[in-house]
């Protein structure tokens, strides 16, 4: 059993080689702390196959990419259990759409880590109960497409968040989601979770839509919720 383990911290890694160890007693270790291509072609992990990938979201050496297309650019295959402490439900979607079969957060039992990485090595998935509570609540809010909410009229009526009133501040300018995601320093599927919210809220359609109710409203002025 070969198992990649991809993160760059190394008191994390020592305490998940243990925890995976004690499950799985014969399993072989192979450790990177960047997916930079040479670091990868240097430790022998280009093109080849994992019986299981665990992989922390936040690794340097992945450029414009995310750690999972970065992997696979590289030919690196397995089921990939994310474990991060970035416990957000736009990273938990983020992490499932590039082809992640758990959502782990670091500080998961080891009791249920054992089980949990099985589950994905024999081709399930797995995310703990809050998350997917979490997951529920993003999509009742965004559920519409960002580039065309399904609205028929006006929204919640709830007011921005702060972080929602930065994002719009942005996008109400004809910023993009990569621009927007840029200046605010947020994965760019964080950004459109934040404008689904904001086009519910409001009850538009699309971006020009969003504006033009926030101007009705006052919400540009500042005068509104």
């Amino acid at each position: 059993m070969r198992i990649l383990v991809a993160d760059d911290h190394p008191l994390f890694r020592e305490a998940l080689e243990l925890s995976i160890g004690f499950q799985w007693p014969d399993a072989e270790f192979v450790f990177v702390e960047t997916l930079d291509g040479e670091v990868l072609a240097v430790t022998g992990v280009l093109g080849q196959v994992f019986d299981l990938i665990v992989l922390d979201w936040n690794m340097p050496g992945i450029g414009d990419s995310d750690p999972i297309t970065r992997l696979r650019e590289c030919g690196v295959r397995g089921p990939v259990a994310v474990m991060t402490g970035a416990e957000r439900p736009a990273i938990a979607i983020e992490a499932f759409r590039s082809g992640a079969a758990a959502f782990l957060p670091k500080t998961t039992p080891r009791r249920v880590l054992g089980p949990s990485l099985k589950v994905v090595m024999e081709g399930g998935t797995t995310v703990p109960a809050e998350i997917l509570m979490a997951l529920a609540g993003e999509d009742s809010l965004g559920a519409a497409d960002d580039d065309g909410a399904d609205a028929d009229g006006p929204g919640e009526q709830a007011a921005l968040t702060d972080r929602e009133r930065d994002v719009f501040s942005l996008l109400s300018t004809g910023a993009t989601n990569k621009e927007i995601a840029r200046q605010l320093e947020l994965a760019e599927v964080t950004v459109k979770f934040h404008t689904r919210r904001i086009f519910k809220k409001l009850g538009a359609r699309n971006r020009a839509d969003a504006v033009r109710r926030a101007q009705e409203i006052g919400l540009l002025d500042g005068s509104g919720p």
